[in-house]
C-alpha cells in the first residue's frame, strides 16, 4: 500500500467520525465477509453517530466514542489485547460507571449477552410507574415482575407502588449477583465487582 491509500484509511468515512488507522495490515473483510471484529467497532460508531438509529434507540442520543475508539486499529489493538470475551459476547459501556455515555478503553467490558440484556432498560416499554412496576386495573393494585432467562416471573400484588418497586429492585439485584458468580471464571474482574455491587434505583 501506498501513501495514498494510508491517507485514505485516515478519513472519517464511518458515520463521519470513524475512520481504518494506519495499521495497513487490517481488513474489513475475510473471504468477501465483514470481520466480526470491525462489525462490532462499526455498530459502536453507529449507535453514537446515526440519527436514524436515534430514532430507534433513543437511549443513545448524547453517546459517544473516544477519539482512541474512532480509530479501528488503536480499537483492534485493545480487543486483541483485552482478555475477558467470547466470540458472542456483547460490548457494553456503562456498566463501570452506572449512566456512562462514552465507549473508551476505560468504560468499556465485554459481557454475556444474558447479563448485558438484564442490564439493559427500555422507556419505551416501562409505562409511567417505577421501573419494574405496573397496575392492575381488575384488582387496583400494583404489581412488579422480573424478567428472567427470557421468562416472566411474577412477583406479588402491592397496595403501594413503592412497595412493587422494592420487591422488584430485590429480585433483580439477586439474580444479577447471581449471573455473576455463573460467568466469575470468564469475566473481567472489574465487571465481576460491579455487578456484585449493583444497585436498582427509583430513577431507573
Amino acid at each position: 500500500m501506498g501513501v495514498k491509500s494510508l491517507q485514505d484509511r485516515m478519513v472519517p468515512s464511518v458515520y463521519g467520525v470513524g475512520y481504518l488507522g494506519c495499521n495497513l495490515e487490517l481488513k474489513t473483510t475475510y473471504n468477501g465477509k465483514k470481520c466480526n471484529i470491525y462489525t462490532q467497532w462499526k455498530n459502536m460508531i453507529e449507535r453514537c453517530y446515526n440519527e436514524k438509529f436515534h430514532q430507534l434507540r433513543p437511549t443513545y442520543e448524547g453517546c459517544t466514542v473516544s477519539d482512541e475508539f474512532k480509530d479501528y486499529s488503536k480499537w483492534r489493538e485493545w480487543y486483541d489485547k483485552y482478555p475477558y470475551k467470547q466470540d458472542d459476547w456483547q460490548l457494553d459501556k456503562d456498566l463501570l460507571a452506572k449512566g456512562n455515555k462514552i465507549y473508551s478503553s476505560e468504560t468499556c467490558v465485554f459481557l454475556p449477552h444474558i447479563i448485558n440484556s438484564t442490564l439493559t432498560k427500555s422507556n419505551k416499554t416501562r409505562g409511567e410507574y417505577l421501573i419494574g412496576v405496573y397496575f392492575g386495573t381488575h384488582n387496583n393494585k400494583f404489581k412488579s415482575y422480573l424478567s428472567k432467562r427470557g421468562k416472566k416471573m411474577w412477583l406479588g400484588s402491592f397496595n403501594t407502588e413503592i412497595e412493587a418497586f422494592n420487591a422488584y429492585k430485590q429480585s433483580k439485584e439477586s439474580y444479577i449477583k447471581e449471573l455473576a458468580d455463573k460467568y466469575k471464571d470468564l469475566l473481567d474482574p472489574r465487571a465481576y465487582e460491579a455487578l456484585y455491587n449493583y444497585t436498582v434505583d427509583v430513577d431507573d
